[in-house]
């Protein structure tokens, strides 16, 4: 799909106005104030971040300008010379140029210009030679803003024709604080309405009137809907960050020499305002990740037999009041061998540990601070940053990650984000005397504690929940609330795939709200992320899992997964070897409702290529099959090292006395007919011959 950057024209040219306007007035307060370093400091903000959205819509003749502006004052913040009055009229004569180029911009939707002379004099000031400022004076005669037209500029408006006004977003955020205010005294005094009418119908015959009550309802209705459209007021799309950083992204791809396709569609979603600037940090980490990571160069991709042109891509999908983006490349996937190796090198004192995860568990390691697998550093990645910028990012706006990779066919980042961070979706549940609030998307299951099994290990709880032993906790242990016996509900916790259980006294209703900020009084607990109102209007805590998951991780006793390793249930392999596919499937169906891990040959030849591939623990073999029968597959499992003393079931659809003596000299455990055949006595023979191993 081409890149439409048209359509973010209007909104880039507005914001770069305000940055040349913040700039000038700079130039006006450092004239009168020529050591003010803070202005100059202010000023190279604004520089540097008019400099990057237009190198995002790739404008570059206004990028080459503001980067000559930038060095000018990195020379006058590091005292390499004065800022004089020939800097300062220099400064007017560039930003005059750049303002006739958004004009171009508006009418063309190109800035190409011949700028030379202008950059030419940026040059020579920002390295303290001299300039011919006369020259461009002639060439901007009776165009460029001075000092004193800047001082006496008429900002007069035909207001008539205006049809909208500009907000800044620090004046929403106010307001909504202090709607927020409105909603706390309004909920009050519900309240206090509710329990006055109580008392009232408890002490007369007295109510409260009708109309009174109605007018109470409206206001209530009026003020949600007042809330939620000034929440929208913050709401922007998705659209403003993923087109520019399509822009960007092509261009690094060409600067690395690698063919990428990038596949990030339009979308129609639109996010806060809040969420999206720390969502841009993360798909760019999440981009360069790709690109330096993941696809391979040309020579890389053709002999892996792919098509020569990597593919990145940016898709959306949103489910309730969450939007999954799913980051991903068709790349060489996560390197976990890579990913061991870098691990044990950084952290030695978890050898032990390190060499027994799996790839889930590996997954960990790649959000820690400075963790990366790249030998060398690149312009754009691999500098030891890792992904624990993308962890972090996503901590703040209270979403999810996930990865699924593949080796040699690409990675997914799996990113699970609120449209707004006002609303909240949870679980109200009890703990002890108090009530807290859990954000739906840590949720990974409710179990009932009354019915689970629980064992104790090195002085730590663990919970038996689907053969899986997870560590459980007491919300109230850690939390500091009033204790209790009663604590009956489970709820099992997800984050970074590392899961725990928590026991709570009980689990109320599933809500979606409003979420208020933190009072002053509680902006130091790491565990509570917001405060929501229950239909009580009673002042709830959300809890703040990953913080609480990390302080319950801390409170292990003993390494769960050398645990997990030590009492996980042993899952048997079977080998099935038999020319009848009927056969195989009936097997194979037993064999796997029970638990069991089964694979199949249709004869002798194909099961040796199995056993060479799979550990096996058990073979259930037919005597006739084409290319290679059950003995000679039988002396062949028995001539091999590592199977020597594997048990043999043979399986045969016609009895012979003398073939069953030879199978059972030859090392085969049991013979049983097909004609003869019964799950429960198949499946207590293969259990019997495991349980002496």
């Amino acid at each position: 799909m081409a890149l439409s950057k048209e359509i973010f024209i209007e909104t880039y040219i507005e914001e770069a106005q305000e940055y040349i306007n913040a700039f000038t007035e700079g130039l006006v307060t450092l004239k009168n104030n020529p050591d003010k370093q803070e202005t100059v400091t202010e000023i190279l903000r604004n520089l540097h971040t008019l400099k990057g959205s237009s190198r995002m819509m790739d404008f570059v003749q206004i990028e080459s300008l503001v980067h000559g502006l930038e060095d000018i004052f990195k020379g006058i913040r590091e005292n390499v010379y004065e800022f004089t009055d020939r800097i300062l009229k220099l400064s007017f004569i560039t930003t005059d140029r750049i303002k006739k180029l958004f004009e171009k911009i508006k009418n063309t939707h190109s800035d190409e210009e011949n700028i030379k002379p202008f950059t030419d004099a940026l040059t020579r000031a920002s390295r303290g030679l001299f300039f011919d400022i006369e020259s461009l004076d002639a060439l901007n005669k009776n165009n460029y803003t001075t000092y004193a037209d800047y001082e006496d500029q008429d900002d007069s408006t035909d207001i008539e024709n205006l049809t909208s006004v500009r907000i800044p977003i620090s004046r929403i955020n106010s307001i909504i604080r202090s709607f927020d205010d409105l909603l706390i005294r309004q909920f009050r005094f519900k309240h206090q309405l509710e329990r006055f009418e109580k008392k009232l119908a408890e002490t007369s015959a007295l109510s409260l009137p009708k109309q009174l009550k109605e007018d109470l309802l409206l206001t209530e209705n009026s003020i949600f809907e007042t809330q939620h459209a000034l929440l929208d007021l913050r709401m922007l799309p998705l659209n403003i960050i993923l087109e520019p950083l399509k822009l960007s992204f092509e261009t690094e791809a060409a600067k690395q020499s690698k063919k990428i396709i990038f596949d990030i569609p339009q979308t129609n979603f639109s996010m806060d305002k809040i969420i999206l600037e720390k969502l841009k940090e993360i798909l760019l980490h999440l981009l360069r990740n790709s690109i330096d990571h993941g696809i391979e160069n040309e020579k890389e991709r053709l002999a892996a037999g792919k098509s020569p042109e990597g593919k990145i891509f940016i898709y959306e999908n949103q489910i309730s009041n969450h939007i999954i983006i799913t980051v991903g490349d068709d790349g060489r996937g996560i390197d976990y061998k890579k990913i061991r190796e870098r691990a044990l090198s950084l952290y030695p004192q978890q050898k032990n540990e390190i060499s027994t995860m799996n790839e889930k568990q590996l997954q960990q390691y790649l959000f820690m601070p400075g963790f990366t697998t790249k030998d060398t550093s690149s312009e754009i990645s691999g500098r030891g940053i890792g992904l624990d910028i993308v962890r972090n990012n996503m901590e703040r706006i209270k979403g999810k990650i996930q990865i699924l990779s593949e080796e040699k066919k690409g990675t997914q980042f799996k990113l699970t984000i609120p449209l707004s961070l006002a609303t909240q979706q949870g679980l109200f549940v009890q703990s002890g005397s108090m009530k807290f609030m859990i954000p739906s998307h840590y949720i990974h299951e409710i179990a009932d504690g009354e019915n689970q099994n629980f064992i104790i290990s090195q002085g730590q709880n663990y919970a038996c929940i689907h053969n899986q032993f997870i560590p459980i906790y007491h919300l109230s242990s850690l939390l500091g609330t009033e204790k209790s016996d009663k604590d009956n509900a489970i709820i099992v916790l997800e984050y970074l795939d590392t899961q725990i259980a928590v026991a709570v006294r009980s689990i109320e209703q599933y809500e979606n709200v409003v979420v208020t900020a933190l009072p002053q009084i509680m902006k130091k607990m790491d565990s509570l992320q917001g405060v929501v109102y229950d239909e009580n209007y009673s002042i709830i805590p959300i809890l703040n899992i990953p913080n609480i998951m990390q302080r319950m991780k801390g409170l292990l006793a003993y390494d769960m997964k050398k645990f997990n390793a030590r009492n996980k249930k042993k899952i048997w392999t079977i080998l099935i070897a038999d020319d009848s596919n009927t056969t195989r499937q009936i097997e194979q169906t037993i064999f796997e409702t029970d638990g069991f891990t089964v694979k199949t040959a249709g004869d002798g030849i194909e099961a040796i290529e199995i056993m060479k591939t799979y550990h096996i623990d058990i073979f259930i073999i037919d005597i006739n099959m084409p290319r290679m029968d059950g003995n000679t597959l039988l002396n062949n499992i028995r001539r091999s090292d590592e199977y020597k003393n594997t048990p043999v079931i043979i399986v045969t659809g016609a009895y012979d006395k003398k073939a069953e003596d030879s199978f059972l000299q030859a090392g085969a455990q049991a013979y049983i007919l097909k004609s003869q055949f019964e799950r429960g006595m198949l499946l207590k023979t293969v259990r019997e011959l495991l349980s002496e191993r």
